[in-house]
């Protein structure tokens, strides 16, 4: 045991490395039926409380050639906005769309015409509220940085005049035409920016199954035991009742208050790696790997292909570990190693709610319940040990 605890001292934290270290490029985002796009946002005003922030989420309702219709919401300190938006497509051009921010996609033809300075097309859009013309527009072809990752694309800017006249800038994924930036600056009101922070994707079967294998791992640790506990104490029943009871007794290597707080631990540290670790614009989000994000959804974006990845293993591991600690505790009498185990599954709950806070994501109920579970653990822990039990 204690051969299989260096081991995975040593190779873990270099799995989180090497996940922390890979490289933010996000080519592969699509656009897809019941993907959600995710958006931070800043709001610029000259007047009172000058600078806000809120999230937006885009859901997907309906793609195809020639229809795209998203539900839009937003969320910040003082408001929560949600509408439908409608955008329709010809021949692979947008001619129409609720109102010209809403261009949040460009087919595959609109990408092309726009890499060589096709611009035409953004004269020829139909508006609901018709209050703009767009009288000068240029394209440029730059790698461009968010929060989702790093993507090869296009800027397009575009200057308008009339009733709400000003400077809009889009900026598009090549490969995707996904809208991962956005620029209204107009020459009076609020200046507002959005940037693309991540993609939530229905999971194909094949990324259903290897969502399941950690949460699998993770469950077996604890069903196992307890099922073991339970042969144990029906063998306990029918022979010799009070002397192997005694026997047992004599076995646990921890008292009793002490074994209730690391179970509590260990069934919030369980608990943890099934709920949403973190929200944006209403919507919970899910660490990668786990059994929600089979069910529902798979997260990309540049902090969840290694940082949330790293967390959701540290958070598996942490429930892994903690449940090790009490198979340990209940059926062996190596009360330093069940020790240690208990103290590296506490120091991955810190580490891991830690990791997550560098991410920028709103916590969600995860974090706090990792964070309960290894303080009782570490607590349990420290009273086994200042207690000196027999």
């Amino acid at each position: 045991m204690l051969k299989t605890l260096n081991r995975l001292s040593i190779g873990f934290p270099l799995i989180v490395i090497v996940l922390m270290l890979t490289p933010a490029y996000a080519s592969q985002l699509r656009l897809v039926e019941g993907a959600t796009l995710f958006y931070k946002g800043a709001r610029i005003s000259s007047g009172i409380g000058g600078y806000e922030t809120f999230d937006a989420s885009i859901k997907l309702l309906t793609v195809n050639q020639t229809t795209l219709v998203f539900q839009s919401n937003s969320t910040s300190i003082n408001s929560n906005i949600s509408s439908r938006v409608t955008v329709k497509y010809q021949d692979g051009i947008p001619t129409y769309a609720d109102y010209l921010t809403a261009l949040v996609y460009l087919p595959p033809k609109c990408i092309a015409q726009s890499l060589y300075g096709d611009l035409e097309w953004t004269t020829q859009i139909n508006i609901l509220t018709q209050t703009t013309t767009v009288v000068n527009k240029t394209s440029q072809i730059l790698d461009f940085t968010v929060e989702a990752g790093t993507f090869q694309s296009i800027n397009i800017t575009l200057i308008l005049v009339g009733p709400d006249y000003g400077t809009l800038t889009l900026i598009y994924d090549v490969n995707s035409g996904i809208l991962i930036h956005e620029e209204w600056i107009p020459s009076y009101g609020d200046i507002i920016i959005l940037g693309l922070t991540m993609i939530t994707y229905a999971p194909a079967m094949q990324q259903t199954i290897i969502n399941l294998i950690l949460p699998a791992a993770t469950l077996a640790t604890p069903m196992v035991t307890g099922i073991h506990q339970t042969r144990r104490t029906l063998h306990k029943r029918s022979h010799k009742r009070e002397q192997q009871t005694k026997e047992a007794t004599a076995k646990i290597a921890f008292l009793k208050k002490p074994f209730y707080t690391i179970l509590v631990g260990a069934l919030l540290n369980l608990a943890s790696a099934f709920l949403p670790w973190g929200q944006s614009a209403g919507s919970q989000i899910y660490l990668p790997l786990s059994l929600p994000s089979a069910l529902t959804a798979s997260t990309l974006s540049s902090i969840s292909t290694a940082t949330l990845v790293a967390v959701s293993i540290m958070a598996h591991v942490t429930a892994i570990l903690a449940w090790l600690t009490i198979a340990i505790y209940i059926h062996t009498n190596k009360r330093l190693t069940s020790q240690l185990v208990a103290i590296v599954s506490s120091a991955l709950a810190f580490v891991s709610a830690l990791v997550f806070i560098q991410t920028g994501l709103t916590p969600s109920l995860g974090p706090p319940t990792t964070l309960i579970g290894g303080i009782l653990t570490t607590a349990g822990i420290a009273s086994t040990i200042l207690l000196k039990e027999p």
